[in-house]
């Protein structure tokens, strides 16, 4: 699989895509930032589905994965003491970067432990000390 994404985008792709932190143009950025992504799933064909540790606020938190050529943004909002998620936002951006679509609907999900957003709930919950967790 080969990507043109650059930057930030270009080093989640990659490390979706293959977890190897060898690429040429951003192979110093995922070797930076290979702790910085935790997998906490994948998607039907496979591809990793990682959540971003470092833009971890309170308990807002990013999971990505592949989307076409792209990458896909999911960012979430987890009640730890109610146990409950809300979706906030989803970004599909292109093999270049470029933000294709974006959906800023908002709303609360149903909290499932075994699914991508319901272990990155639990890792931001366990991270900030929730009750509980």
């Amino acid at each position: 699989m080969s990507f043109k994404i650059g930057g930030i985008m270009g080093a989640i792709a990659i490390f979706l895509s293959s977890g190897v932190a060898v690429a040429e143009g951003v192979d110093i950025a995922i070797a930076q930032d290979t702790q910085r992504y935790v997998t906490v799933g994948h998607d039907k064909l496979g591809n990793s589905i990682a959540l971003d540790t470092k833009t971890i606020k309170g308990t807002t938190y990013k999971l990505y994965g592949i989307y076409g050529d792209g990458v896909f943004e999911t960012t979430f909002d987890a009640s730890c003491t109610e146990s409950r998620l809300f979706l906030n936002r989803i970004a599909i951006y292109g093999s270049e970067g470029e933000l294709l679509q974006e959906d800023k609907e908002t709303g609360e999900i149903p909290f499932v432990a075994d699914s991508s957003p319901g272990k990155g709930m639990q890792f931001v919950c366990e991270k900030i000390g929730a009750r509980g967790w």
